[in-house]
């Protein structure tokens, strides 16, 4: 299977591990697939069988076993010491003719074995996050006008529309990995004076729901993010930040389920928000 593998470091410096012409041969990458899960369970006392404590995934070990060819390998070895160092962060793309992915993790080792007729390596990183995720983003939006009024234009008889109204408080995303967190960006954009109150989102499936219990105003922005291990609740208010996390009233943190999601807004003043739901696809196989 042809692929491309990419190794970055905290710095933006990139090192293609499978460029042709810097000569490196990946022979074998290991970490692609699901993680192997944990499963907890104790004895019933007197009775066969067991129950269940916890189930969980391990974290992914990302393994690439590699050969460096041609000449001047001394130099690219020291190009992948640039990049490659261990206890550090590292991002890995993969690419293949169906995806084009990402993970971030740390390195654990990177060995060299230069004593040998080839010199070989392998490179081997943690990565806590469990999930690649795609490179593009998915943006779904709620706005009650949005705007229509585009330049050139040319006025006919009918007019021209300066908005659109829109009756349907609903966001609609399409999710076409495994479950995953979402970024929730709540703007008041109704002009000077216009208070958003009691605003609510639920999933339109399961009913469960976040609600922000302060009000909103006009150039406040709320974004509220539920991705495993990166939950959080950023009120900026003129340039500076809060930490609303107790202000939100939840049932769960709304994620994106497989297939399509339908998130409703409500509340009173939503037609003085946008609300965007961003959704950047999460697969914990590739």
């Amino acid at each position: 299977m042809r692929f491309t593998l990419v190794l970055e470091n905290a710095d933006g410096e990139q090192l293609d591990m499978t460029t042709t012409a810097n000569r490196y041969m990946v022979s074998k990458v290991e970490g692609l697939a699901t993680p192997a899960g944990t499963i907890n369970t104790s004895a019933y006392a007197g009775i066969n069988g067991s129950y269940l404590n916890r189930a969980f995934l391990e974290k992914r070990n990302v393994v690439i076993s590699y050969r460096m060819k041609g000449v001047d390998i001394e130099s690219r070895r020291h190009a992948l010491y640039r990049v490659v160092k261990p206890s550090s962060y590292i991002k890995v793309y993969y690419k293949t003719s169906k995806i084009s992915v990402y993970t971030e993790g740390y390195v654990e080792t990177c060995e060299v074995d230069n004593f040998s007729d080839q010199t070989t390596g392998q490179i081997s990183i943690i990565c806590p996050d469990i999930y690649w995720y795609g490179l593009a983003e998915q943006v779904g939006e709620y706005r009650y006008f949005t705007g229509g009024f585009k330049f050139p234009f040319a006025i006919d008889s009918k007019g021209v529309p300066l908005g659109h109204h829109h009756s349907q408080s609903y966001i609609k995303l399409v999710n076409a990995g495994d479950d995953a967190g979402l970024t929730f960006v709540i703007s008041g954009v109704g002009g000077e004076g216009t208070t958003s109150k009691n605003i609510r989102i639920y999933d339109a499936e399961s009913g469960a729901y976040m609600q922000i219990d302060e009000p909103i105003e006009n150039n406040e922005t709320l974004t509220i993010t539920t991705h495993t291990g990166k939950k959080s609740c950023i009120m900026t208010k003129n340039g500076v930040q809060e930490n609303w996390i107790g202000k939100v009233k939840m049932t769960e943190w709304l994620t994106a389920k497989p297939g399509e999601n339908v998130f409703y807004i409500s509340g009173s003043g939503v037609m003085f928000l946008s609300v965007k739901v961003i959704l950047r696809t999460a697969y914990l196989g590739v």
